[in-house]
């Protein structure tokens, strides 16, 4: 059976991990969400990638939102939730990847 609204066909059966920041700060008008737009596609995002060897989940996360949008604040180091996502490989593939989100206080 072909993949439904042509999305492509995942080759993996369990996800891989993957962990994200979620930048958040105190606003005028209360708690405010920041997302950061992708390069490739424009479209807004939340700071993510793979685990980093040496580093614990949420000191990756941090590292990522700081690599990716220049982003400092007190990360958090229990996840607030996840989401699963289809990811497009270099060489064609896709692959399901889980993705750990961890707060991330900015100001």
């Amino acid at each position: 059976m072909p993949p439904l609204n042509d999305e492509p066909s995942v080759h993996n059966e369990q996800p891989n991990h993957q962990i994200a920041a979620l930048p958040w700060r105190h606003g005028k008008k209360g708690l405010e969400i920041l997302l950061v737009s992708s390069r490739e596609t424009k479209r807004w995002v939340i700071p993510k990638g793979w685990p980093m060897k040496n580093k614990k989940p949420h000191a990756a996360a941090a590292q990522e939102a700081k690599e990716e949008a220049g982003l400092l604040g007190k990360i958090i180091k229990e996840p607030i939730g996840f989401f699963h996502y289809v990811k497009n490989l270099n060489d064609g593939t896709a692959v399901l990847c889980r993705v750990d989100v961890f707060p991330l206080q900015v100001q």
